[in-house]
């Protein structure tokens, strides 16, 4: 006899007054929208009574119950087992992602910037990009990978833009005689935009992120020019001028104290602009907890009402590191598949620690080890994790933040987290429900 079982990590809630949303915070893109009469057949199922009997306690036929919990079990929202599956650290890695410290240069003063080598020196040598080069290749062969991701960054990556408009296409070239895909992203200011730079970007589908704190004063009283101006209006002209070239754009925003205010009108202009937009919370730095809450709420309503409109709110916001769609075994690639190059080659487990002697670290210039050999070998951060972060139904959501800000094996932003998960996924539900209702399936 078949007797069905809820997912442990199922989060179940009220939509709006006909309507609820079912979702397996472990199971990729599980979100479901359930009538009240499911709403009522998933409630009523204890782990412990059968189909059959299910069905006659709930006066449901039998054929479409059956159908029901068939469509369900796909996503593992329930089982007919308790062998309910959860994210996995694979064996080895398919892909790689490195975060490429192109420059300690920069053309801005920002107040906080973490980057502890800042100016003092240059950009990578042509010494170091060649060694890269042969090690990506080595590693490609080696390991069968079939996808790298660069993050060009630094200091400002575009203020390098000449030394490197040689180094992609040629790394592209030979990566993909090797069966790998390179994709390319200016992790930037974007103060420094010019006609080559597009033309360029264009030719070799390179997409852009760029670091934006707020509207006008809240962007410009951290985001300067040496000279003490504001950089929001160049910023905001540049990103129309990407838009207009449809070339990939999106905005992070680390929200302070000081620009939390801000944030539901930030949320407004990247709507109208509709470009992909990520919030993180400041890390290493105190936040008010309830001025953070009203604020990312006020912000919520903004996408709401933006989502009704026909806004695509599940493609267009990331909310920190958190994986609503595909849960995850670990937050980001550092320490499996990924990690930081600083600009004499060294390989970090992460751009936070560039500068930082006291970390371990592997240059691409050491004979007898591949990427994956340093990164197996360096720093591990990613598995310490909380004993209460084991026992979440948010586990493989949140994956206990970023490793390097932890405290005491968990994220500081746990309890916003709780508040905001079943928010963001309320959004998705209420998004689906309207495409259902456009489409005339409801």
């Amino acid at each position: 006899m078949l007797i069905p079982i809820k997912s442990p990590n199922l989060l179940l809630r009220l939509l709006d007054a006909e309507h609820f949303y079912a979702v397996n915070c472990s199971f990729p893109n599980s979100l479901r929208i359930l009538n009240r009469v499911q709403y009522h057949i998933l409630t009523a199922i204890d782990g412990k009574t059968t189909m059959a009997e299910l069905g006659i306690k709930l006066a449901v036929p039998a054929g479409s119950l059956e159908n029901f919990l068939g469509m369900l079990s796909q996503t593992e929202i329930i089982r007919f087992d308790d062998d309910f599956s959860k994210p996995e650290k694979p064996a080895a890695p398919e892909s790689l992602n490195f975060w490429i410290h192109t420059t300690n240069k920069c053309n801005l003063s920002c107040s906080y910037c973490y980057i502890s080598t800042l100016n003092s020196t240059g950009g990578m040598s042509e010494a170091t990009k060649r060694q890269l080069l042969h090690k990506l290749a080595e590693t490609v062969t080696k390991r069968n990978i079939r996808k790298i991701k660069f993050r060009l960054a630094g200091g400002e990556p575009l203020s390098q833009f000449k030394s490197w408009k040689e180094f992609i296409p040629e790394t592209k070239r030979t990566l993909q005689k090797l069966g790998c895909e390179l994709e390319i992203a200016f992790i930037t200011n974007l103060t420094i935009l010019t006609d080559e730079i597009i033309t360029f970007s264009k030719e070799h589908t390179i997409s852009f992120g760029v670091s934006l704190d707020g509207l006008e004063s809240y962007h410009d009283r951290v985001r300067t020019f040496r000279t003490g101006a504001g950089t929001f209006d160049v910023i905001d002209a540049n990103l129309r001028k990407l838009l207009a070239h449809a070339i990939p754009v999106s905005t992070n925003t680390v929200v302070t104290n000081g620009n939390l205010e801000g944030l539901p009108e930030l949320t407004r202009y990247l709507i109208d602009l509709d470009i992909p937009f990520r919030y993180s919370i400041v890390r290493g730095e105190d936040i008010d907890a309830n001025l953070l809450e009203r604020c990312l709420s006020e912000s919520c309503a903004v996408m709401e009402e933006a989502i009704q409109a026909g806004w695509q709110f599940s493609r267009r916001h990331q909310f920190c590191d958190l994986k609503t769609n595909e849960p995850g075994f670990q937050t980001c690639a550092s320490g499996f598949s990924g990690g930081a190059i600083y600009v004499d080659g060294t390989l970090n487990y992460c751009h936070v620690h560039f500068g930082d002697t006291a970390q371990p670290s592997f240059s691409v210039f050491e004979e007898g080890m591949d990427l994956v050999d340093m990164i197996e070998r360096g720093t591990h951060l990613e598995d310490m994790k909380s004993a209460d972060c084991a026992l979440c139904q948010y586990k493989s959501v949140c994956t206990s933040g970023c490793p390097v800000y932890r405290v005491k094996g968990k994220d500081p932003q746990c309890s916003i987290y709780h508040t905001f998960i079943p928010r963001i996924y309320e959004l998705q539900a209420k998004e689906r429900l309207k495409l259902l209702r456009d489409y005339g399936m409801m």
